[in-house]
């Protein structure tokens, strides 16, 4: 419990709180907002804003702007919290499911179909956690059809995608499961594309922890 009051409340969890910094929704960026923030979205991209947001949380130990809060009702404060909880939350379908893709490859180097259980349970668990994780995306992002952002447009619908066919995913691991003789080639393919569509949205949501698309730049 302690772990999860700290990572909850953890500085770079933050850095969605300001939809409109973030570029989310169809309109045109609030006026009030950092000029330099103006120029980065009309890029597609979160470069200096995002680096300055979390830098700041950082330099501050981490602590949420308390006052901002107090002038929030109920409602909205749970909005936001539920929205910071996304960036705790979505580490667990990221490694089930690139983890089940890994241990099948295992287990067919092995030519040991005891493998596929393993797999099996860690695709259940990623479906479940991708879930949970693009819900709480919604609240980070906002509740927009359409963004400004081509990139937390990119990103929201990917995650959201990533959800309805990890349960397509966790489905035909549990049907293989019961018919082992089955042909797996839809299965290989559905996994293939989820573990690089995983891939994909892990560096898209980094970009707005860590200042833009060449956050990964060597």
């Amino acid at each position: 419990m302690l772990g999860f009051v700290a990572l909850s409340t953890g500085s770079l969890a933050f850095a969605h709180e300001d939809h409109d910094a973030l570029g989310a929704g169809p309109g045109a960026a609030n006026s009030a907002a950092p000029a330099k923030a103006d120029d980065h979205m009309a890029m597609g991209s979160m470069t200096s804003l995002n680096a300055n947001i979390a830098g700041d949380d950082m330099a501050m130990g981490g602590m949420h702007d308390e006052g901002a809060n107090k002038n929030k009702s109920f409602g909205e404060r749970l909005v936001s919290w539920l929205g910071r909880v996304h960036t705790m939350v979505i580490h667990f379908p990221i490694a089930m499911f690139i983890g089940a893709f890994a241990v099948e490859l295992f287990g067919l180097w092995r030519q040991n179909r005891d493998y596929q259980r393993a797999a099996h349970v860690m695709l259940v668990v990623g479906a479940l956690g991708a879930i949970v994780a693009a819900f709480l995306g919604w609240f980070a992002g906002g509740f927009y059809l359409w963004d400004r952002n081509p990139i937390l447009m990119t990103h929201r619908w990917l995650g959201t995608s990533i959800a309805v066919f990890g349960i397509g995913l966790a489905y035909l691991a549990t049907a293989h499961r019961r018919a082992p003789d089955r042909s797996r080639t839809a299965y290989w393919g559905l996994l293939g594309l989820m573990t690089l569509a995983i891939s994909v949205q892990g560096f898209l949501g980094g970009t707005f922890m860590h200042g833009g698309l060449n956050h990964l730049a060597f």
